[in-house]
């Protein structure tokens, strides 16, 4: 493929992902929302490593951003008792709220374009995911293989 043909595909990814922006401001980043979200959905994989590790954040954005959410009183972090450097995250009634309230404002363009393309905009999520689960399993490869190397 020629870089002209790339730099198309670049630009149309672009612009969907503009399209695709909160049309109202919500009390939470899409990043907080995104985290709450795994909270929610996946209360198992609780720590800021897992977050990172599920989310593909760096663990120093997640670390910003839950303790944002800890001042906000969305999250609560609970000590273990087996490793104090580590602790466990839950979501607070605060938390769920505001996910709802963060939600409705951040998916709203996704269903929008949803409704006026379904056929479409399904076909271009299913590739999404495809693609999205290629780099997720390439980038498990390649912290599997350094952390095996021998320095």
């Amino acid at each position: 493929m020629e870089w002209t043909d790339m730099m198309h595909y670049q630009q149309q990814i672009q612009k969907i992902i503009r399209s695709l922006l909160p049309l109202r401001r919500s009390a939470l980043t899409a990043s907080e929302c995104e985290l709450l979200a795994r909270l929610y959905l996946q209360p198992e994989r609780n720590t800021p490593v897992l977050l990172s590790q599920d989310s593909g954040m760096k663990i120093e954005a997640v670390s910003r951003c839950l303790k944002t959410l800890g001042e906000k009183n969305c999250i609560r972090k609970e000590r273990q008792v087996s490793d104090e450097r580590s602790y466990r995250l839950s979501m607070t009634e605060t938390g769920l709220a505001e996910l709802k309230n963060g939600y409705e404002s951040i998916l709203q363009p996704f269903y929008d374009l949803w409704r006026s393309f379904p056929e479409d905009f399904e076909a271009f999520m299913r590739c999404a995911d495809k693609l999205a689960s290629q780099i997720e399993k390439n980038e498990k490869g390649r912290n599997q293989n350094h952390d095996h190397e021998i320095l």
